[in-house]
Order: C-alpha cells, then structure tokens, then sequence
C-alpha cells in the first residue's frame, strides 16, 4: 500500500483482514492510513463465524467439522495466534463482555474492529439462508467498549503470538 500510495495513486480505502486474533494492521498499516487519509475494510472481525457463542466451551474441531474454507482459514489463524486454548478463554471473556452489554459475543468482535485506527467499516459475511444475522450483526453498533471491557479482551490477547512477528505483513496466499 506504501508503495502504491507513494506512486501517486489516489486510494481512499484498503481492505484487511482485522479481528481480535489478527491484529496485523494495528503493527504498521493503520498508522500510514491515518497519515495517508485511506480507510480500512476490515473483514474477517467473526474470523468466519468461529467468534460466536457456538464455538464456547467446544473441542477443538476438525478440519471436517468446520463448514467452510473460511472457517478453515482461520482455525488457522487461531492455531498462529496461540491455539484453541488461549481462543477458549477468548471467548469465555468476549461472552462476560457480551452479557454485560447485552449483545451477542460476535457483536462484540465487530465493535472491536470498528474502534480500531483508520477503520471505516467491518465486511461481515453471511451465507443466505444459512447465517443471516443482520439484526445482530447490527447492534454491534450500539456498543461501546468501556476501559474494563478493553482491559479484560487485552488481558487474554498480551498472551497471544503476534502474527505480524509469526507470518508476516500478509499470509502466503499473497506472496510470489
């Protein structure tokens, strides 16, 4: 994006992947966005659906039991990020945040990206007739994360490996 920014091109928005698990914009992206005036998309806030009540207290999955590519994608990230263990306690502390506002856990992924520097938006995937949560998803709007709501999610994602450090600015999908 540097590079593109720097040839003159005019960009006003740059999509990423940006969660609670991948907080690889917030290392060095989010800045030059704020200092280039371009806003971020971020996708990937309920890492495929996997930052849900649905997932709480569940075994790891298998490959076969995850429903999508998507959600293969970032059972990945996730085993980066610190593994299933460190993202049980994730959600356990995303759904005491969640009671507390009286949303759902993945409304509370959402309104975390959305406080995020140089965020505009959040692209939350829904399959028609199969994950429609547009109401929910919605509400995410409304909340408000308060200093002990960041200080509790903070608490649980300190312990987590850095992925910028762990795989770099982008995922092998995008290297030549």
């Amino acid at each position: 994006l540097q590079e593109i920014l720097e040839s003159g091109a005019p960009i006003l928005s740059h999509q990423v992947q940006y969660s609670l698990i991948d907080q690889r914009p917030a290392a060095r992206m989010a800045q030059l966005c704020e200092q280039r005036g371009v806003r971020l998309l971020a996708y990937g806030a309920v890492a495929g659906g996997l930052l849900a009540e649905r997932w709480l207290g569940q075994p790891e999955p298998s490959r076969r039991r995850l429903e999508t590519a998507s959600q293969q994608k970032y059972h990945q990230m996730i085993e980066a990020w610190g593994g299933w263990g460190l993202f049980q306690e994730l959600l356990i502390t995303l759904y005491g945040v969640a009671r507390k506002h009286d949303v759902s856990l993945s409304a509370i992924a959402v309104s975390f990206a959305l406080e995020q520097p140089a965020v505009a938006g959040v692209i939350v995937g829904a399959r028609l007739g199969a994950s429609q949560h547009i109401a929910e998803t919605a509400r995410a709007l409304s909340v408000t994360l308060d200093d002990e709501d960041h200080e509790r999610i903070s608490a649980i994602t300190r312990r987590a490996n850095d992925l910028f450090a762990v795989i770099g600015d982008v995922g092998d999908e995008y290297r030549r």
